[in-house]
């Protein structure tokens, strides 16, 4: 297989491997976290969102994809949302990862954290630090959004951006029905339980599937293209 479909570390054969690591040696992890995002979206949308992005990736110029990393750096603030795993966990476990995909040939290592928060960024960053003083890798880390810029769609929570992208992704898990009589202000509320969830523009207010598909587009572009220069420049 190569461009045009994306090799899933989980769900490849070993021959698909070994193929995809010889064409273009570029692993992708995408983390997330499990967490409240209003009564529309599943609980696992930045993971689910991240690994969509990055199957665009490799569908786009090759590479693997990792399963998605569920646990991250969060608050438990809503009873459906998991607690904080810390961010040494979370760059220990990175670290794993990485030295085991370090291991197996690949030469660049992206991460994408789909939960748009600095501690998750900086958890990768330590463990792609450690493991390229092991290994002869290379890579970097973002937040799904850092390379790109769609004007007035931003990054936000369970809002139109998050909305729009899953509607896109995983069509079977959106219902914006659930969002009947909810009144909304753009705000998260993280500190009152009964709140939507949602922050930034009523995700009932523009959010499509072609807005989504246009946003994972846009940033898969940008990350294929970084992605390929680094490997390059290898």
């Amino acid at each position: 297989m190569g461009p045009g479909t994306a090799v899933r570390f989980a769900e490849a054969r070993p021959h698909e491997l070994d193929e995809a690591i010889a064409r273009f040696p570029v692993a992708y992890v995408p983390l997330g976290t499990l967490e409240w995002h209003g009564y529309h979206l599943p609980l696992g949308t930045d993971s689910l969102k991240a690994a969509g992005i990055l199957d665009a990736v490799a569908e786009r110029v090759g590479g693997v994809v990792l399963p998605p990393i569920y646990f991250g750096v969060t608050s438990q603030w809503h009873p459906w949302s998991f607690g904080d795993v810390g961010i040494d966990t979370l760059a220990a476990l990175c670290e794993h990862v990485f030295g085991n995909l370090a291991d197996l040939g690949f030469k660049i290592i992206v991460g994408v954290t789909g939960h748009d928060v600095p501690e998750q960024v900086e958890a990768m960053k330590r463990a792609l630090q450690a493991t390229r003083q092991r290994h002869d890798i290379d890579g970097f880390v973002i937040m799904e959004g850092d390379l790109t810029d769609f004007g007035e769609h931003r990054m936000d929570h369970a809002g139109r951006w998050e909305t729009a992208m899953m509607m896109h992704l995983r069509p079977d898990l959106v219902e914006l029905d659930r969002l009947e009589g909810v009144v909304l202000d753009g705000k998260i509320h993280m500190d009152e339980w009964e709140s939507p969830g949602i922050g930034g523009h009523d995700p009932r207010d523009g959010a499509s599937a072609e807005l989504g598909e246009r946003l994972v587009g846009g940033i898969a572009d940008a990350i294929a293209k970084k992605a390929t220069d680094l490997l390059r420049a290898k």
